[in-house]
């Protein structure tokens, strides 16, 4: 049985009707078409990825200068360490160890603690830095006051020469240096007295100072009888030398900071 439609129920064909087909993801050329934004010129750019360069170049540069100096820093600890065991941790032998422990190794290594391009701490947080900070320099100062206290007493706190002058200097900076980190370190509750800017920018000017006072002392070191009588002339001269060169690449980092502790100072006032 064939059902037929009505004319009312036929279908419709037009051949100007406009099919719409809403599911189809299918768009004319000129919708797909994409449209960028340059928010930045070339040229802009350019000088952007050699700045970033020179950046890298110039910490690839610190690194290696780091590297240099943790060689010299090991090469003078270990001799030195050699030297007294050697000869025996008394009197003089002792208070060039404990110097030597707590200046040229301790406390250098403590003033670099921050310091970007260290190859030692540069992974470490900046809490964990100030931990470690606070730990070597605490163990370098005592140990370097320590021995400059045992040399003092030696000879009655009468010393007459250039590296006993130096190394009353730097024992005197020492003290003052642990004192006003103890200050810097609960610089929130006498920041009534002080800013803690002006606080932290006081102990690390102390704490550089008795630095470059403690490893001038140690260069006239090799000057004395006790290292002469124990050490070719050839060996006074590297180890100077030596010396010399880890004052100056340890310094590096305490001046930058330094530097932008008293900028911010001279901003403020």
């Amino acid at each position: 049985m064939e059902t037929t439609l009505s004319e009312s129920q036929q279908p419709v064909v037009s051949s100007t009707q406009r099919i719409v087909d809403y599911g189809s993801t299918i768009r004319p050329e000129s919708q797909r078409r994409p449209s960028f934004v340059f928010i930045e010129s070339p040229r802009r750019y350019t000088k952007m990825s050699h700045h970033t360069a020179s950046q890298d170049r110039l910490q690839r540069v610190e690194y290696f200068l780091n590297v240099l100096n943790q060689m010299c820093i090991g090469f003078i600890t270990i001799y030195i360490s050699y030297l007294t065991l050697r000869t025996g941790l008394e009197g003089t032998g002792l208070h060039a160890w404990l110097v030597t422990i707590g200046f040229s190794f301790f406390m250098a290594e403590g003033v670099m603690i921050h310091y970007e391009g260290n190859v030692l701490t540069n992974g470490y947080k900046r809490k964990t830095k100030t931990t470690i900070h606070w730990v070597v320099l605490t163990l370098g100062g005592g140990c370097g006051a320590a021995g400059a206290l045992i040399k003092m007493i030696q000879k009655g706190f009468l010393l007459q020469s250039t590296h006993g002058k130096l190394g009353m200097t730097a024992f005197v900076l020492c003290i003052l240096a642990m004192t006003s980190g103890l200050s810097a370190l609960f610089s929130t509750r006498v920041k009534k007295l002080i800013t803690p800017l002006l606080n932290k920018t006081f102990h690390n000017f102390l704490g550089f100072a008795c630095f470059v006072i403690a490893l001038v002392t140690q260069y006239y070191g090799y000057q004395t009888g006790y290292f002469k009588s124990r050490s070719e002339t050839d060996f006074q001269i590297l180890m100077k030398c030596l010396t010399l060169t880890s004052l100056v690449l340890s310094s590096y980092g305490p001046m930058k900071a330094l530097y932008q502790k008293i900028k911010n100072i001279s901003q403020q006032f």
